[in-house]
């Protein structure tokens, strides 16, 4: 081999192994801290919602804490936690809804019925709470 040869051969090892190496730890699990057979869901709404919201490349957390309360799912880099309901006609909790937003979190209901009709109409719901709060 030549000299020229060897260089570039050492240059890749010793170079751009480790890096790929290390892309391809990240690229396996992109949130270390997120162990997803640890996640367990209240609802199949909050099942649904969370892939979905996934699958569409927003950054989702569950079961967040904030002051005395737990949040169904959080979009933690816009301050929007969605209230994952199954009945519509659930009384709201107004003391929770208002502790929220003095803390700077915008709050976005989502019934069963919406999450089983159009999707699109919730991510929608979502998009425009996330827009708010970039405003």
């Amino acid at each position: 081999m030549t000299d020229l040869t060897q260089v570039t051969l050492m240059f890749l090892i010793f170079l751009w192994m480790p890096l790929f190496i290390v892309l391809f730890r990240f690229h396996m699990n992109p949130d270390p801290h997120l162990n997803k057979e640890a996640i367990t869901f209240e609802n199949k709404v909050q099942q649904r919602l969370y892939i979905t919201l996934r699958n569409n490349g927003y950054y989702v957390r569950v079961k967040e804490k904030c002051g005395p309360y737990t949040l169904d799912l959080v979009l933690p880099y816009y301050r929007v936690a969605l209230r994952c309901k199954i009945d519509a006609e659930k009384i709201e909790d107004l003391g929770k809804r208002n502790y929220l937003r003095k803390q700077g979190w915008k709050v976005v209901g989502i019934t069963e019925k919406e999450v089983d009709g159009k999707m699109t109409t919730v991510l929608h719901k979502i998009e425009a709470a996330v827009l708010e709060k970039i405003k």
